[in-house]
Order: structure tokens, then C-alpha cells, then sequence
């Protein structure tokens, strides 16, 4: 391409795109070596995708419908998944502090100071400790219902 843009270029591009070129800008790409290498680069590329555009197939309904189900099974699979996920770090975090709990230590006191300080009533730490132990349980069997 030459040194200097031409101020045209780009009403030359537009019209490409739009896919009709004036006689006048016809006239001034056969004059102007820059804007007449846009309209044999652009051309090239505008005829390439027209012609892609008019040879692509449009996959039937069936297909179509197909996809969809196979991407919302994934999809749902991929929510019951996060959720498990979820199950399985809070059973974690209990376990951990349990274990801190039962052994000692640095971590069991600051655990020990913690419950003192927000003051977990005991039916509260049933529900969480029951949900622990059955959220992963719920994650498993929604996974294998279908």
C-alpha cells in the first residue's frame, strides 16, 4: 500500500460492505493506488464470505432440537456438580474443625475462642452439622436421577 492514506478509504470500505460501489468511487479506486488495492483486497474477501454465506447449510429442526437437549442435560449437570462441590467443601471445613476440635492446639483455641466470642447456639450447630453430612448426600442422588 502507498505511504499516505487516501481520505476515501474508508467510504470506499462502507461500500464494499454494504456491497455497492458508485460509479464516482469506482472511478476514483481505478485512479488512486491505495483505495484501488482496498477495492482488489476487499473485494476478494467481501466475494469470499458471500459466496461461505450462500453455501452454508442450516441444520434441520430435528437437529437443532437435538443440540438443545444435549446442552441443557450438560448444563444442569454442571449446576448439580457446583452444588456438590459446594456439599463437599463445607463437609470439609466441619471435618477440619473437628479435627482441630479433638486434637488441640493453637487452632482448637482460636476454633474454641470464635464459638465463645459469636456465642452458635447448640440447635443452630445441629442444623449446620446435619446439612454437612447431608448435602453431599443430595448432590450424589441428583446426580444419578435422570
Amino acid at each position: 500500500m502507498s505511504g499516505a492514506a487516501c481520505e476515501r478509504e474508508a467510504e470506499l470500505a462502507a461500500a464494499l460492505a454494504r456491497g455497492f460501489v458508485g460509479g464516482e468511487l469506482e472511478a476514483h479506486a481505478a485512479d488512486c493506488p491505495g483505495c484501488g488495492e482496498l477495492r482488489l483486497v476487499a473485494g476478494a474477501l467481501l466475494d469470499e464470505r458471500t459466496q461461505a454465506m450462500a453455501e452454508a447449510s442450516v441444520p434441520g429442526a430435528g437437529t437443532m432440537w437435538w443440540r438443545m437437549r444435549v446442552r441443557q442435560r450438560q448444563e444442569a449437570a454442571a449446576r448439580t456438580r457446583r452444588s456438590l462441590l459446594i456439599g463437599q467443601a463445607a463437609t470439609l471445613a466441619v471435618a477440619l474443625a473437628l479435627v482441630a476440635a479433638f486434637f488441640g492446639g493453637e487452632v482448637a483455641d482460636a476454633v474454641r475462642h470464635f464459638a465463645a466470642t459469636v456465642r452458635v447456639s447448640t440447635p443452630l450447630l445441629v442444623a449446620l452439622a446435619a446439612w454437612a453430612v447431608l448435602a453431599p448426600l443430595a448432590g450424589w442422588v441428583a446426580i444419578r436421577q435422570k
